[in-house]
């Protein structure tokens, strides 16, 4: 487990999104999304249920 990806975890949930938290800490979306799947493959469950465009 890397911190990058609990600081992008913790980002999404301190602004409210995966696009948010890419634009403070300077990530691409992808890179955001990314992150959280590599924590959710570790984990072995989803961290967010995504539902379209927005996650929560």
């Amino acid at each position: 487990m890397e911190l990058r990806h609990l600081i992008t975890f913790r980002t999404i949930i301190d602004v409210g999104g995966f696009k948010k938290a890419a634009e403070q800490l300077g990530y691409a979306q992808s890179s955001i999304t990314a992150h959280i799947k590599e924590l959710e493959k570790e984990l072995g469950y989803p961290l967010f249920d995504r539902l379209g465009k927005k996650s929560y």
